[in-house]
């Protein structure tokens, strides 16, 4: 399987494999890789790198971005605009 820009790990916790979200270290340029459901920490060594095409294998999908959130006056940058 080609490596790719999605950082999935085993979480011990969980008892399956994750999401990999990073999370703020001790050092300034220390980074930890966290499961994406409980934050336990995940092993740097141990993650795999998957594409979003492959993320169904781990039990995750990734959509394309829809125009907006779906309330009917959003969609073109008008979420959050006052009046």
């Amino acid at each position: 399987m080609p490596e790719g820009p999605i950082p999935v790990g085993h979480c011990g916790r969980c008892g399956r494999e994750v999401l990999a979200v990073l999370v703020a270290g001790g050092a300034l340029d220390e980074e930890r890789r966290a499961c994406a459901h409980c934050e336990a920490a995940l092993d740097p060594a141990a993650l795999r790198w998957l594409d979003e095409v492959d993320l169904d294998a781990v039990g995750y999908a990734a959509y394309a971005e829809a125009e907006g959130c779906g309330r009917p006056d959003c969609g073109g940058g008008r979420c959050g605009r006052g009046g």
